[in-house]
C-alpha cells in the first residue's frame, strides 16, 4: 500500500471514530451545538478524503485517458467525473473541480478539431 492511500485509510479511519463518538453524544443527549460542532467537522473531513481520492484519479486514471488516442474514453472519463459532481449537487461546493473538468473537456474538443493552415504555413 503506497503512502498517499494510507493516508487517506487514516483520514477515513479518524472519521469513524468521529462518527462513533457523536453516536455517543447522540444516546447521551449531548447539547446540541456540540453534536453540530462534531457532524460538521466530520464533513469537513470527508470532503478532505474525497478530495485525495479526486486527486488520485485525476492523476491516474484521467490523466491515462487524456493522454490516450481514444476520444471515446477520453469522453467517457470527463462525462463520468461530470456526472458524479453533478449527480450529488456537489458543483456548487466543489465549483472550481467542475470548471476544471470542463476545461479539460474544451481542449479536449478543440484538440480533436479539424486545424487550418492560416497562409503562414501553421496550423492553429
Amino acid at each position: 500500500m503506497d503512502q498517499e492511500t494510507r493516508n487517506l485509510l487514516n483520514r477515513w479511519k479518524s472519521i469513524q471514530g468521529h462518527a462513533r463518538a457523536v453516536e455517543r453524544m447522540i444516546e447521551d443527549d449531548a447539547y446540541c451545538v456540540d453534536v453540530l460542532k462534531q457532524t460538521l467537522a466530520i464533513q469537513g473531513a470527508i470532503e478532505k478524503v474525497n478530495a485525495g481520492v479526486l486527486e488520485r484519479h485525476l492523476k491516474t486514471c484521467v490523466t491515462t485517458a487524456i493522454a490516450s488516442d481514444d476520444v471515446a474514453e477520453r469522453e467517457r472519463v470527463i462525462a463520468e467525473l461530470m456526472d458524479v459532481f453533478k449527480g450529488t449537487g456537489h458543483l456548487r461546493r466543489v465549483n472550481s473541480a467542475g470548471e476544471a473538468i470542463e476545461r479539460v473537456a474544451a481542449s479536449l474538443e478543440s484538440r480533436d478539431a479539424p486545424q487550418h493552415d492560416h497562409g503562414n504555413g501553421r496550423t492553429a
